[in-house]
């Protein structure tokens, strides 16, 4: 049998409204792509029967695989069971079983169930529930031909602790026997970089990111800082791990210290980790990142004793003799074997766009960086914050080396 494609469809206003973000779809993601199941599509749905209707007559359409998160309580707006059953041409039926099931949960919890529950037990005639053990939402279980084609639909509710464990329980199980004689799984490889724009890092990796090279490298930007996304499929860890290995190589070649994590993470839990290592601690005096330099380091978990202190200034100087008298003075009158002193932006001239001066000040002296400040206004800041933060992570690089 060749590699299944799977669409996922996540259920609610409270999705398509934007209140809630949609994690379960990650997750599912995740778990489909580790047992050699690839995603084609995405798609969120508000509760609207025709809406619903129709986004499953269009994922049953064109992918072997269907899972759906959400629509399955008891209230008007939840239409997963009937929307599935008239997109596929079928009545609801009522399953006794499932109906006892899930009365028996409502005693033991010392509740009587209301009589609105008992559509939780209403399935499309052909299906079969799926065991909820924590919830009054039993998930749906259904295969259908479809062109010839064999189709199968799970249907979860959109709590993600009932989804994960229904999902471990019994619909990741069910769908590895669907092809018993697939071994392959994908595997994704992070590479975390800060430093360099996006098309200038585009240019500087000879044609990894081509459409159709394999394995595949992806491209995404949040704040400056660029992922890079290694997609191998192979039949063990060890396969995708060798299929990935010359590609991590080059990129390692051309970006160099531009890398900072081969795994999700910001660079300031980079930076936390290497002072925690090293027995050192870091100060921070800043200005043009209001705060951020300090709020970023305080963001790391169990890494506070590697913060000495940190203040905010309204303003300090932006010129560099200034600032290195300033930076001098902070450092000798804390604790931290480093400071990071962030000055205020110097403004934009005729010929020049506006600058950023940053000092990193140890007992060695002092090291001095100036960036552009440019940008969207939504990231600049930001942006600047995680510069200031890596010219750290930099020093510690190089006396590493040294």
């Amino acid at each position: 049998m060749t590699q299944l494609h799977a669409e996922i469809i996540s259920i609610g206003d409270e999705l398509t409204s934007g209140q809630r973000l949609d994690t379960n779809s990650q997750w599912i993601s995740q778990q489909l792509g580790a047992i050699g199941i690839r995603v084609m599509y995405h798609t969120t749905v508000a509760d609207d029967v025709d809406a619903n209707i129709d986004v499953f007559r269009k994922a049953i359409a064109r992918t072997d695989l269907v899972v759906t998160t959400g629509g399955l309580g008891p209230t008007a707006d939840d239409l997963t069971r009937q929307s599935l059953a008239i997109a596929v041409g079928v009545e609801l039926y009522r399953d006794n079983n499932a109906l006892e099931t899930i009365k028996a949960l409502f005693t033991s919890r010392g509740r009587e169930m209301p009589p609105k529950n008992v559509v939780q037990a209403d399935f499309p005639v052909g299906s079969i529930p799926i065991h909820n053990p924590e919830g009054t939402a039993p998930g749906i279980d259904l295969s259908i031909e479809q062109a010839g084609q064999q189709r199968r639909v799970f249907c979860l509710p959109g709590v993600p602790a009932e989804m994960k464990q229904m999902w471990n329980n019994t619909v990741e199980p069910a769908i590895i026997a669907m092809n018993p004689e697939n071994k392959r799984l994908i595997k994704h490889f992070v590479i975390k970089t800060f430093g360099m724009g996006e098309s200038d890092m585009e240019r500087t990796l000879p044609d990894l990111v081509a459409r159709g090279r394999k394995p595949t490298v992806g491209i995404t930007a949040s704040y400056a800082t660029i992922t890079l996304r290694i997609t191998t499929e192979g039949n063990s860890d060890q396969e995708c791990e060798a299929q990935a290995a010359e590609t991590i190589e080059t990129i390692q070649n051309c970006l160099g210290n531009t890398i900072y994590a081969y795994h999700e993470c910001e660079i300031q839990d980079v930076v936390a980790s290497m002072l925690q290592a090293r027995g050192e601690s870091v100060a921070v005096l800043e200005s043009g990142t209001r705060g951020l330099v300090s709020h970023n380091l305080h963001s790391v978990q169990d890494q506070h004793s590697t913060i000495d202190q940190c203040q905010l200034r309204p303003a300090l100087p932006n010129e560099k003799t200034d600032l290195a008298s300033v930076a001098k003075d902070f450092h000798s009158n804390n604790q931290a074997h480093y400071s990071i002193v962030v000055g205020d932006v110097r403004a934009a001239t005729a010929d020049d766009v506006e600058h950023l001066p940053v000092i990193i000040a140890s007992d060695h002296g002092l090291h001095h960086h100036e960036f552009r400040f440019t940008g969207h206004s939504d990231i600049r800041i930001a942006k600047a914050a995680k510069q200031a933060i890596n010219c750290l992570r930099l020093q510690l690089l190089s006396q590493q080396a040294d």
